[in-house]
């Protein structure tokens, strides 16, 4: 039967229509949920903190680059450290006052040595018919070196024939005059006009002579007309400018002939090395190619100096009999000159370079401290170096390193 409530709303009592309590929800869904939310927030928590940082506070700085240890300068001044010393080797001498025997080393040209030079010119217009002698032979004084011929020579051979006859009849004549004059057969006047013509003879034959010598046509086994050039000296041909049928003038150098036993060698000396180099200085000479030392002296010291090179020649003199040397051969020289007068401040050559084209030394005025100081050199052998102002005797300068402190003024 059914019953109907208090809203007329009818209920079946049936036990299969009672209603059945909703299922919950899944739980894996929501602990992907919780997972997710914490990984968010975790992340939104991370950003935050790294913002905050950026805004309040300074970013952090990377460590300090370590200082280099390597020279100051200041002005004239160079500071340096111990371990910069250690490492660039700087060692410091004291200076010390000595007299110097100068060694001056230089670069030669080898030359003649003109006292022992001929020039040999032909003398005089003609034909070369004959040369005997090329470069490179030797020859002794007098021997012919060639065979000219020429018209100008045999014409005043000619006449010299023909004033030697006029002075034979002249002569003859004077005499003849003076026999006569003893015997009262001539006058006295024409004794001395005979005397006189012959003395006029004489002198005109003499004259025609000298000509003839000095066209060089005299001599044995000279033929007229013909010219036999010869060498005045013993020596060697070091120049020829004839050859056979060629026509020359009286202007001509024919040959050169040297002694190559006798040179010079010739020296560029600086004008502030000029006061140490005396004449009868001896020079140790070596050529560059090598070979056994030569000892020479000074010949001649130049009066005059190069306005362009500020140097003037000094001139050589030694003995090649062995025949090292050659002409125009490069020769290192040496000169050893007589010595200073008087002691000076001497360093050693290594304590000097050049700042600016300007000669320098540095000088020690404390632990790991120089001082920039400009210096005039003097004379040097080779190993040290006079100073004629910049330092004086019981100062300190650097020996060696100077190209390590020399660099940190160019830094």
């Amino acid at each position: 039967m059914r019953a109907t409530n208090e809203a007329g709303v009818s209920q079946h009592h049936h036990p299969s229509s009672v209603p059945t309590p909703a299922k919950p929800a899944s739980a894996a869904p929501r602990r992907s949920r919780k997972r997710l939310g914490f990984v968010l927030g975790g992340a939104l928590v991370i950003a935050g903190g790294v913002l905050l940082l950026r805004r309040g506070g300074a970013e952090p700085q990377p460590p300090p680059a370590a200082t280099a240890d390597v020279p100051r300068a200041k002005g004239d001044h160079i500071s340096y450290s111990p371990a910069f010393a250690a490492r660039a080797q700087i060692e410091v001498t004291e200076v010390q006052e000595a007299r110097l025997e100068p060694a001056i080393s230089l670069v030669g040209t080898v030359d003649f040595d003109a006292e022992y030079v001929a020039a040999i010119g032909t003398r005089l217009r003609g034909l070369v018919s004959r040369v005997e002698k090329f470069e490179g032979d030797s020859v002794k004084a007098g021997e012919a070196l060639a065979l000219v011929q020429s018209a100008e020579l045999g014409e005043a051979q000619a006449a010299v024939s023909m004033l030697q006859a006029d002075y034979e009849a002249a002569e003859i004549n004077a005499k003849r005059e003076a026999a006569l004059s003893e015997r009262k057969l001539t006058t006295a006047r024409e004794m001395e006009v005979a005397t006189v013509e012959a003395r006029k003879a004489a002198l005109k034959l003499k004259a025609a002579q000298q000509k003839v010598a000095a066209l060089g046509g005299l001599g044995a086994g000279s033929e007229l007309g013909s010219r036999i050039v010869r060498s005045p000296i013993a020596g060697t041909v070091v120049e020829r400018n004839v050859s056979p049928g060629q026509f020359v003038d009286g202007e001509l150098v024919a040959f050169k002939v040297a002694n190559l036993e006798h040179l010079w060698i010739e020296l560029d000396v600086f004008e502030r090395n000029l006061p140490h180099v005396r004449v009868g200085d001896r020079a140790e000479l070596r050529p560059l190619t090598g070979g056994v030392a030569l000892q020479g002296t000074v010949a001649k010291v130049a009066s005059t100096i190069d306005p362009e090179t500020h140097s003037a020649i000094v001139r050589i003199e030694v003995p090649n009999r062995d025949r090292q040397l050659r002409i125009g051969q490069a020769v290192k020289a040496t000169l050893h000159s007589s010595g200073t007068e008087q002691a000076r401040p001497v360093v050693p050559t290594s304590a000097i370079t050049f700042v600016d084209g300007k000669p320098t030394v540095f000088v020690a005025v404390g632990p790991g401290e120089v001082v920039v100081t400009r210096v005039m050199p003097g004379a040097n052998d080779s190993a040290r170096t006079e100073i004629l102002s910049g330092v004086k005797a019981g100062d300190r300068v650097v020996t060696s390193g100077v190209f390590a402190l020399k660099s940190e003024l160019f830094r």
